[in-house]
């Protein structure tokens, strides 16, 4: 794991300064370089994700917790990752307006997932409250 890690993180950097020296040549090629190497590197990582998962649906299953609360937390953490990644990508080619257009996208879209979460709140503090 930690090697993997350590591989990405040479390839970023390689990747920054090639992006550094080319774009002062061909800004487009440089841009594009970026773009595909994060999408290589998302790639490389939904390889993990089913570990993760079956770790997290054994945890859930010992815990004895409600597994609706718990996806929607992992969808929020998901939500999270995309909406960041897609607006740096939108902030590395400048395009500030389409960055900010997507992390405003994304918090409505967690909102609307978090949705259940407040009712179930509002239940539980009428039922107290009765």
């Amino acid at each position: 794991m930690v090697t993997a890690l350590v591989g990405v993180c040479g390839i970023c950097i390689c990747t920054s300064l090639i992006c550094k020296i080319t774009e002062r040549h061909a800004k487009e090629q440089a841009v594009m370089l970026s773009i595909i190497v994060c999408v290589l590197i998302f790639i490389l990582m939904l390889s993990d994700i089913p570990v993760i998962f079956g770790k997290i649906d054994e945890l859930i299953a010992t815990a004895g917790v409600d597994s609706d609360y718990i996806k929607i937390i992992f969808k929020s953490l998901g939500i999270c990752y995309l909406t960041q990644f897609s607006a740096d990508i939108c902030r590395d080619c400048k395009e500030n307006a389409a960055a900010s257009a997507v992390e405003i996208f994304g918090k409505i879209q967690l909102v609307l997932i978090s949705i259940p979460l407040f009712e179930s709140l509002i239940e539980n503090i009428l039922v107290i409250m009765e």
